[in-house]
């Protein structure tokens, strides 16, 4: 796109259009799957969240990310929801997504196939520097009387 100095509150006003649309299609009824082509996870927070300020509930932008993916590439059986039988992979994320949307971008461990993955992993493979180094989680032990 070619943003200059001259356009770009033209720009911005289309880009508040778009999720004002993106707003009115949900509240119609019509059905929204969350995706995107750019590198994977990055933009489908921002999705997210823009689903979220286009004032979609954070618990259905999450739905329309997970469920309605599967169910509008007829892989429903198999994706879509924690339920026994479907695949279990999984992302723990650091906060309730479901009241804070942007808790997607704070992730602790990704579970896919059934190895656990730390971010740090992950985004090696992408090619991303890690910000931090990660920490490790340790098997922890119960003693006698409940406490770790």
């Amino acid at each position: 796109m070619n943003i200059t100095d001259e356009n770009q509150e033209r720009w911005r006003a289309a880009d508040r259009k778009l999720v004002e649309m993106v707003g009115r299609l949900h509240r119609a009824g019509v059905p929204l799957v969350a995706g995107t082509d750019a590198t994977a996870g990055f933009t489908l927070h921002r999705e997210l969240e823009l689903y979220v300020e286009a004032g979609i509930p954070a618990p259905e932008a999450l739905k329309i990310a997970t469920w309605n993916g599967a169910k509008y590439t007829g892989t429903l059986s198999e994706r879509g929801s924690v339920t026994p039988g479907k695949r279990a992979d999984l992302v723990l994320v650091d906060g309730d997504p479901t009241t804070d949307i942007s808790a997607i971008r704070r992730p602790v461990l990704t579970m896919k196939g059934g190895v656990a993955y730390y971010p740090s992993e992950i985004y090696e493979a992408l090619g991303i520097a890690p910000f931090v180094e990660p920490v490790r989680a340790r098997a922890v032990s119960a003693r006698a009387g409940g406490d770790p």
